[in-house]
C-alpha cells in the first residue's frame, strides 16, 4: 500500500479505542457516532491485515501487533498535532484530550483550578485522570498516557523528561477522639496502632511514606491497604485505625471531617511531586501549557 492510498484519520480512530479501549467510547472521545468508528476499524483493521483489538465481552484488547505499532502511531500522531499547532500558535485553538495518571489526591487538590484554567486559556483541552500504577512507569513510553504526577523518590524511570511541581511531607491523621494517638508518642506504641495504608497493587504492605520504616526494619500494623487517599479520612473518622497521608491533602480533609493529626514519630520521606511526560512531547503547545500550567497552579 502507498501512502496515497491510506487514509490517517484511521490512526486518530485506533489512538482512541486503545486510549478507551472501548468502540463507544471512542467514539464519544471523538464526537462521532458509534457506527462510523466501528466502520473505520474496519478499514483499518483491512488496510494493516491485522485484527488490532479484539472484544472480549468487557473491553477492546490490543493484538500483538497493535502493541507494537502503537507507539509508532503515537510518534507520527503527535508529529502532526504539533505540526498543526505550530502553525496556529495559540493553545486556545488546540483540540485535545490529554491523559494524566496520578494518584486521585492529587487529582482532587490541582482539578479545580486546573479546569478553571484550562477554560480561560485552553478551552478546546480536557483531561483523563487515570490512577497510576507501577506497571505504567515500567512502560514509560506507554502511548495512551501523555503525563504522568507522583513523588520523584517513589519510582524510578528512564528516557522521560521531567519537572518539579512542589513539595509536601507525611503526618498521620487520627480521629479527633482517638486518645491513642498523640504528639510525642512513642515509635513502638505508633507502629502496634491500627493503620491504614496506601497500595497501588493487591497484597501489597510496601508504600513509599513507609519506606523509611522498612529500612530500619520496622513495620506498621496495616490492616487495611488501598489505591484511593480520598477514603482514608472517612474509615479514620469512624474507626480507631490511623493514616499516613501527605500534609497538604490532611489540610483540605480536617475541614470535612473530624480528625487531627500529629508529626510521625518515625522517619518519613519528603515528598516531592513531579511531572514526567515522553521527550517526543517536549515541544507540544498542548504540553507545553499543561506543563506550565501545573507549576503554577501547584506553587
Amino acid at each position: 500500500m502507498q501512502l496515497r492510498d491510506f487514509d490517517v484519520n484511521l490512526l486518530v480512530t485506533m489512538e482512541a479505542i486503545w486510549t478507551t479501549r472501548n468502540v463507544s467510547n471512542a467514539a464519544r472521545t471523538l464526537n462521532l457516532a458509534q457506527s462510523t468508528v466501528s466502520a473505520a476499524l474496519n478499514r483499518l483493521r483491512q488496510a494493516l491485515g491485522d485484527e488490532l483489538f479484539t472484544w472480549t465481552g468487557s473491553e477492546m484488547v490490543p493484538t500483538a501487533l497493535a502493541e507494537q505499532i502503537m507507539p509508532d502511531v503515537s510518534y507520527l500522531l503527535n508529529g502532526v498535532r504539533t505540526v498543526l499547532t505550530k502553525s496556529l500558535g495559540k493553545v486556545d485553538t488546540v483540540e485535545r484530550r490529554l491523559v494524566i495518571a496520578t494518584a486521585d489526591y492529587v487529582v482532587a487538590l490541582i482539578g479545580a483550578k486546573l479546569l478553571t484554567r484550562a477554560a480561560e486559556e485552553a478551552p478546546q483541552l480536557s483531561f483523563d485522570f487515570v490512577e497510576i500504577r507501577p506497571q505504567f512507569i515500567n512502560r514509560s513510553t506507554r502511548p495512551d498516557i501523555d503525563m504522568f504526577l507522583f513523588p520523584a523518590t517513589a519510582l524510578r524511570t528512564a528516557g522521560m523528561e521531567s519537572a518539579r511541581l512542589y513539595h509536601d511531607s507525611y503526618v498521620c491523621i487520627g480521629a479527633q477522639d482517638n486518645e491513642a494517638l498523640y504528639p510525642g508518642m512513642p515509635a513502638d506504641e505508633f507502629l502496634a496502632l491500627r493503620h491504614i495504608g496506601y497500595s497501588a497493587l493487591p497484597k501489597v504492605a510496601f508504600n513509599h511514606e513507609m519506606m523509611l520504616w522498612d529500612q530500619l526494619g520496622k513495620s506498621a500494623n496495616l490492616r487495611l491497604t488501598m489505591g484511593n487517599y480520598l477514603i482514608f479520612a472517612r474509615i479514620v473518622a469512624g474507626s480507631d485505625a490511623v493514616a499516613i497521608l501527605p500534609r497538604r491533602l490532611a489540610t483540605t480533609l480536617t475541614g470535612e471531617w473530624k480528625l487531627k493529626w500529629i508529626e510521625p514519630p518515625l522517619p518519613t520521606p519528603e515528598i516531592e511531586i513531579t511531572a514526567m511526560w515522553r521527550p517526543d512531547q517536549g515541544k507540544d503547545i498542548a504540553m507545553a501549557w499543561l506543563r506550565q500550567t501545573l507549576v503554577e497552579v501547584t506553587a
